[in-house]
């Protein structure tokens, strides 16, 4: 079988897959310009695949993307043809779930503020810490990087929510629900942590309504995409006191503009889109696709799969 990659490779790399799967050619190119009728599948992060790509590679049958978002992709054209999405679902959860779990303490124990004073040279201990443990955290995403955050969050004593798609339960959460049962989830929460998919229906999901469903003073932290967020709204969230802090690692528009409000907010902790970042993520995501060419062309057991129609 024939993949194109516009992920550049190691040799070794390439080698490795070819160990996996001899009858494997692999063709590393920058862009997605040249037709090729032999190309069976495509190796990409996903961002630069457009229905027009699909015209290329009329023998397609599987996009591996080496990302966990799939919202930029053309998946009713995916769908149209038939062409199998994988993604690398799973290869976050280690890191991200740290990410929260040290956003949740630099808002708690006021790590802004302390690296502040630092920077000042002012010794000064009259600050509001808090702490995690007995805190009550509502993960809106219970997938696969949500139940590694539960998790970890139980570590630490805290009362752990979910909310998903399914509402279906799970040892890693203390209680779940679905989208439509959120409401009475956000107004007992301490802290809420965004970690939906990207989708037309949860495009601006945390909103000025939902926001105004929290409990008084909770936290928020976004994981998620940028877009899940009425930004504007959130803003306003903050200001009132509303929502008592945020930890922010995506943004609607990135990098983020220095005309952002959130850039000279003191409750707000933010990041530059890190949160999936990590030594260990470059093996954890060509993990999953040595084991996706080993199964291939049996679907069934290729792991990852995404719902053209859902999204995710």
């Amino acid at each position: 079988m024939k993949i194109i990659s516009t992920m550049s490779l190691k040799p070794e790399q390439i080698e490795q897959a070819k160990a996996v799967r001899p009858d494997l050619s692999i063709e590393v190119a920058k862009q997605f310009t040249e037709p090729d009728e032999q190309a069976e599948a495509l190796l990409t992060y996903g961002w630069d695949i457009t229905e027009q790509t699909l015209e290329l590679y009329p023998n397609l049958k599987w996009i591996q993307a080496m990302a966990a978002g799939v919202d930029q992709l053309p998946l009713k054209a995916f769908a149209a043809k038939e062409i199998l999405l994988t993604n690398v679902r799973g290869a976050h959860s280690i890191q991200m779930a740290e990410h929260v779990i040290w956003s949740i303490l630099n808002l708690l124990r006021q790590g802004r503020t302390v690296m502040h004073q630092q920077d000042q040279k002012v010794w000064s201990a009259k600050l509001k810490i808090n702490e995690m443990n007995g805190k009550t955290v509502c993960i809106v995403g219970a997938g696969t990087i949500g139940i590694t955050v539960a998790e970890k969050c139980h570590a630490f004593g805290m009362k752990v929510w979910g909310i998903s798609q399914s509402g279906k339960s799970h040892p890693g959460f203390d209680r779940v629900g679905r989208l439509e049962d959120i409401e009475g989830f956000l107004k007992e929460s301490d802290i809420v942590v965004a970690l939906l998919p990207l989708t037309p229906k949860t495009n601006r999901f945390f909103n000025a309504e939902r926001f105004n469903q929290m409990k008084e003073g909770a936290y928020f932290i976004n994981v998620a995409r940028g877009p899940v967020v009425d930004e504007e709204a959130l803003v306003q969230a903050l200001q009132t006191g509303k929502v008592q802090g945020a930890a922010l690692d995506v943004f609607t528009t990135e990098p983020l503009p220095e005309t952002s409000p959130f850039w000279t907010m003191d409750n707000v902790f933010l990041t530059p889109h890190i949160a999936g970042r990590s030594p260990q993520y470059t093996k954890r995501m060509y993990d999953v696709f040595l084991k996706n060419i080993r199964e291939y062309p049996n679907t069934s057991t290729m792991i990852n799969h995404i719902n053209l129609e859902n999204g995710y």
